[in-house]
């Protein structure tokens, strides 16, 4: 049987008070058994000590576990409750995504009977831009564009703008006039379109973009002054922009 440091202490306790009462131990054995009971002591109180922070380890890893638990789930439930919203958000895009090809499909079927009407006519466009809400007239302008039909697309931003001239695409309605002008080889007709975006659409997020063809087109025309001084426009005040950056690449290539 073993015995613990408690009962071995009470042990030992109980033979010295026999032997003493014996009267027979020697003087240094009193001593010694007091040396060795002291040691017992504090060999107990030692192990006590140990057994207690032990205990509190054991304790503290109890409650760490059960926190990180409880973080978990919390974790889990708000990852649950996201994953709804962006499924919901996908479902709407999905929605929005199905009428916007919808809108598209309708546009190609327009601009496909007006193509075939003017082939028809003689090559005269007969485009009714009146017929068309300002949703579909830009479309239409715009497919014109894509499809390199500079021309006709110049002619249709300019009706867009002389119908709606003040929607949130009016400032792209012009600076495409500009674009369509510029690939037409109508370099000052470019630079003239692209001046009206900043003016007439001072707040318009095609400006930047305006200033820096206004520059390139007077490089075209081999006016490097002028074409250095948008260049500079775009850089003061657009400094962050992609349009900068082109800028400042335009001016140290020689030819800008």
């Amino acid at each position: 049987m073993t015995l613990s440091p408690r009962h071995l202490v009470c042990a030992v306790v109980a033979v010295a008070t026999a032997i003493a009462a014996a009267g027979c131990a020697p003087s240094g054995y009193y001593r010694s058994t007091s040396s060795s009971l002291d040691s017992l002591l504090t060999t107990q109180a030692q192990m006590q000590r140990r057994l207690s922070a032990l205990e509190q380890k054991v304790e503290s890893t109890r409650e760490g576990v059960q926190a990180t638990r409880a973080s978990s789930d919390t974790r889990l439930s708000e990852l649950n409750q996201r994953m709804d919203m962006l499924q919901g958000k996908l479902e709407e895009s999905g929605v929005r995504f199905t009428q916007l090809a919808q809108k598209v499909e309708n546009v190609k079927q327009r601009i496909s009977s007006s193509d075939s009407a003017q082939v028809a006519s003689g090559g005269r466009s007969t485009r009714d831009a009146a017929g068309m809400g300002p949703e579909e007239a830009y479309q239409a302008a715009y497919s014109d564009l894509a499809s390199g039909r500079y021309g006709l697309a110049k002619e249709a931003f300019t009706e867009y703008l002389r119908r709606y001239s003040d929607t949130e695409v009016s400032d792209n309605a012009q600076y495409w006039i500009g674009e369509c002008a510029y690939a037409l080889g109508d370099f000052q007709g470019a630079i003239d379109a692209f001046k009206q975006v900043g003016e007439k659409y001072p707040k318009g997020d095609k400006v930047p973009a305006a200033l820096l063809k206004t520059g390139i087109a007077y490089a075209r025309l081999k006016d490097m002054d002028q074409a250095k001084k948008y260049y500079g426009m775009v850089i003061q005040r657009f400094p962050r922009s992609d349009e900068a950056r082109l800028a400042r690449e335009r001016l140290t290539q020689k030819g800008g």
